[in-house]
């Protein structure tokens, strides 16, 4: 019985420590042919931010869906928990997903002073990495322009609290999950997230061999017992 428990937990572990697979980018960013845009185009206006060129929601709740390389999701963006409009600043260089403020509608960052956040919502458990943040304005987090600089988020993975982390140009961590909720902590700060990084988690090689041996174990010790 100790073993079958052994081995049931060296399965687990190498679920646990499988790496990600080879990563999917996507670019929300203005990129030409290499840009993602919605696949929900039903949901998409040209009213906001440079009139007929940057992307907006019709229906804030329903956000903007993405797909590409079988990985799917969607985005929202959210004031004070409210649905809001999201854009996808793409004119005319360094922007991206942001939320347009209830208050200043020049304003396309997702902003700590309108209490805004943007959550993106997978198909299922994935890995988030090489993130790239905006500082709105068309500029780098490095080089913020008018609207202020990055500032620092509070993350939440699935609905729990992750940490407090600074945006910058090219956040290189890797998180874990299906929900990430970026929601903005610095007083006259903000961001657009630009692209990341997304990667499935494959299953270990070794797995399916652990669970057929976890199995003829079983089948080994009923018929021990048995006798």
């Amino acid at each position: 019985m100790k073993t079958l428990r052994y081995l049931a937990v060296a399965a687990f572990a190498a679920g646990m420590m499988a790496a990600p697979a080879s990563a999917t980018t996507f670019i929300f960013k203005s990129g030409g042919a290499f840009r993602d845009d919605p696949t929900n185009v039903g949901n998409i206006v040209n009213d906001c931010g440079t009139i007929g060129t940057d992307l907006c929601t019709d229906n804030d709740a329903e956000g903007f869906d993405y797909s590409k390389d079988g990985i799917e999701f969607t985005a929202i963006a959210y004031t004070n928990g409210d649905p809001t409009t999201l854009i996808q600043d793409i004119y005319p260089d360094n922007s991206g997903l942001g939320a347009i403020s209830e208050d200043d509608q020049t304003q396309d960052q997702i902003q700590f002073s309108a209490q805004e956040s943007v959550e993106f919502t997978f198909t299922n458990d994935v890995w988030l990495s090489n993130i790239e943040f905006n500082a709105g304005n068309d500029t780098d987090c490095s080089n913020p322009g008018s609207e202020g600089p990055c500032g620092d988020f509070n993350l939440y993975i699935d609905n729990v609290f992750f940490a407090t982390i600074t945006a910058v140009d090219l956040l290189a961590d890797t998180f874990f999950g299906s929900v990430f909720r970026f929601e903005p902590v610095t007083d006259g700060a903000g961001f657009t997230i630009a692209q990341f990084d997304v990667s499935d988690v494959p299953v270990p090689a070794a797995l399916p061999l652990l669970i057929s041996g976890l199995a003829g174990l079983g089948f080994a010790s009923r018929r021990k017992k048995s006798a």
